[in-house]
């Protein structure tokens, strides 16, 4: 691997691997770039070089040999690539597939003896691929509570009074003011997690000998991570009491990266305290070091205890190793071919593995809806979220307003519904955020598992669109805005495909020590049509065969409703009159299948555009 031959066959590899794992690159880059979340992917690569580096005489004291069982590895993960990229699209499915790949062409070229000195920098590569979002998603909410409960018990026994309401921290200064503090996904720790694994595991590889010390790093990695996180957020409680604007934007930053430099240097204490336990034999701990007996003679090898080459070059000099010619190419070639091919096919079929954004015409923002309708009229200003809690919604288009009925014919109070909205474009392969997360998140107890409810949508006013785009699954009908409250009076918008059968997932919540109980419901509406569950966005919003990608969420709730049949039937009334407002706040699908819009589309002229 560091010969001659090994370098010229990393080069003539390196191409074809690269061809065919492209799109995975790519998409690993944009889930990096400027994000706080994985730029640490860009250096990983770098420290398994590094380790690689570290192993070179290991390596070189291996017996290089051609196994062609590397191959069936190549292969398998030549079909799964193609199957998490085609069949079930997942990001991370993809970049195992990656790494599986590597494995096998160094299992083929170099042999068992080689694979198993660089199996440990193979694998540390898994560190760099970012994580699928339901198991984010997963693993990210109960390090919320315990980074907020966590700073809840350090802060009380400090004596700073704090309350804990799910990951809202509560701080109560001596005046008796109190200061909110949302523990949002910036503060959950999964940052510093991620972070610090990897950081961790290189340390672990590098710094320490014997397996026993590298696993007692490595599972020491995450509670370290996790307890400074603690006095992380316990920090920030604290500075806020001095200045709020300490606890959000760069001084939060700062705060968080001084705390990792701490765990990063206690960290390497234990790496000391383990190098310490166990005293190798050719470094003696104590006592004077015997004077060694002087040298003899060199030995020389004799052709049988000679150390064979290392490399793809092997036996006589300039001679190639038996069967590693074969074996490069016909790596070269089923890597190559499959580049090829999987090139061919998407070219072939249409598919679109990269989905452009996309945005309503003239760039209309959600929050551009009436605020009034016929029967339901805003209540108070739209929420205007902070910087953080933006970053964690990941979109700046939204809505976040409440209505409430403009009269009630039984005479009782008018009810109120908060409405909430988001736009997402241009995302990879993602899933949203919806109340089952945030809600919990927020401090509410879910009492009951999400259940599938149908709106009944006044369709009086509904035209059916004749000359729907060739391949649309499902009805395209269009409706027309209120004259007194639009501000296109009297136009007609096409709705989602079959708006009759929208759904909603609906859930009820309580409050922890209070009788309160909130009911809340969503859909999306996502690329010409809708669905009702986060994991139906990824099967909508990224079919292969589409150029661009979107999907709003729809979010209805309210603690003014008696159960959930009273939600649906607000809802109902709400988006009903609403529907054709929401729908000019996202692309015309019809328009975007024929190649009308947006002016950049690439069906545009094409025989494609039907």
């Amino acid at each position: 691997m560091f010969t001659r031959g090994g370098v010229v066959a990393a080069a003539v590899v390196a191409p074809v691997f690269l061809a065919l794992f492209h799109h995975f690159f790519y998409t690993q880059h944009l889930y990096s770039w400027g994000s706080a979340d994985w730029s640490h992917a860009y250096f990983v690569p770098l420290i398994s070089l590094y380790i690689l580096w570290q192993q070179r005489h290991e390596i070189a004291r291996q017996v290089p040999r051609t196994c062609w069982a590397g191959l069936l590895a190549v292969l398998l993960s030549v079909v799964c690539y193609v199957f998490f990229m085609a069949g079930v699209p997942n990001h991370m499915g993809q970049g195992l597939s990656v790494l599986l790949c590597l494995f096998g062409v160094v299992l083929l070229l170099a042999g068992p003896d080689v694979t198993r000195v660089a199996f440990l920098p193979i694998a540390y590569l898994g560190l760099g691929v970012t994580i699928s979002e339901k198991i984010m998603i997963i693993i990210t909410f109960p390090l919320q509570l315990l980074a907020t409960q966590g700073a809840f018990v350090l802060l009380n026994v400090i004596g700073v009074s704090t309350v804990a309401k799910g990951n809202l921290l509560e701080v109560i200064k001596s005046n008796g003011d109190v200061i909110p503090l949302n523990v949002a996904e910036a503060c959950s720790g999964m940052r510093m997690v991620i972070a610090f694994i990897a950081l961790g595991a290189a340390v672990a590889l590098v710094g320490v000998r014997h397996w026993w010390q590298r696993m007692a790093l490595l599972m020491l990695a995450m509670p370290v991570a996790l307890v400074m996180n603690i006095f992380r957020v316990a920090v920030l409680a604290i500075a806020s009491l001095q200045d709020r604007n300490l606890a959000a934007g760069e001084a939060h930053m700062w705060i968080g990266m001084a705390l990792l430099a701490i765990a990063f240097v206690f960290y390497m204490g234990l790496v000391w305290v383990l190098n310490r336990v166990v005293v190798d034999d050719q470094t003696p701990a104590s006592g004077p070091v015997k004077k060694a007996a002087p040298a003899g003679p060199p030995k020389v090898a004799t052709p049988a205890t000679a150390a064979p080459a290392v490399g793809v070059r092997g036996g006589g000099a300039g001679s190639w190793r038996p069967g590693a010619m074969g074996a490069l190419a016909t790596v070269v070639v089923v890597l190559g071919a499959s580049a090829g091919a999987l090139g061919l096919a998407v070219g072939a079929l249409g598919l679109h593995l990269r989905k452009l954004p996309i945005q309503a015409a003239e760039n209309r923002q959600v929050r551009s809806i009436p605020t009034q309708t016929p029967t339901w009229e805003q209540v108070g200003q739209d929420e205007v979220m902070s910087a953080e809690v933006l970053e964690e919604l990941g979109t700046r288009n939204y809505l976040s307003r409440s209505y409430r009925e403009r009269e009630r014919a039984d005479g009782k109070p008018r009810r109120r519904l908060e409405l909430h909205l988001a736009y997402y474009t241009g995302m990879i392969d993602t899933v949203p955020h919806v109340p089952e997360r945030c809600m919990t998140g927020a401090g509410w107890t879910l009492v009951s598992s999400p259940v599938r409810m149908p709106l009944n949508l006044d369709s009086s006013g509904w035209l059916a669109l004749p000359d729907a785009p060739e391949g649309s699954q499902g009805q395209y009908f269009t409706a027309r805005t209120h004259n007194e409250f639009s501000d296109a009076p009297g136009i007609r918008v096409v709705l989602p495909r079959n708006p009759g059968e929208i759904e909603m997932l609906v859930s009820a919540f309580e409050l922890p020590g209070r009788d309160v109980r909130l009911y809340g419901g969503y859909f999306f509406i996502a690329n010409g049509g809708h669905v009702g569950t986060a994991e139906g966005v990824r099967q909508l919003a990224f079919k292969l065969e589409d150029d661009y990608a979107y999907y709003l969420k729809v979010q209805v709730s309210s603690i003014e409703v008696a159960d959930k049949d009273e939600l649906v039937a607000l809802s109902s009334s709400l988006i009903g009159e609403l529907l054709p407002e929401i729908s000019r706040c996202v692309p015309d699908w019809v328009k975007v299948k024929r190649g009308e819009y947006p002016a950049d589309n690439p069906r545009r002229g094409s025989g494609a555009a039907k």
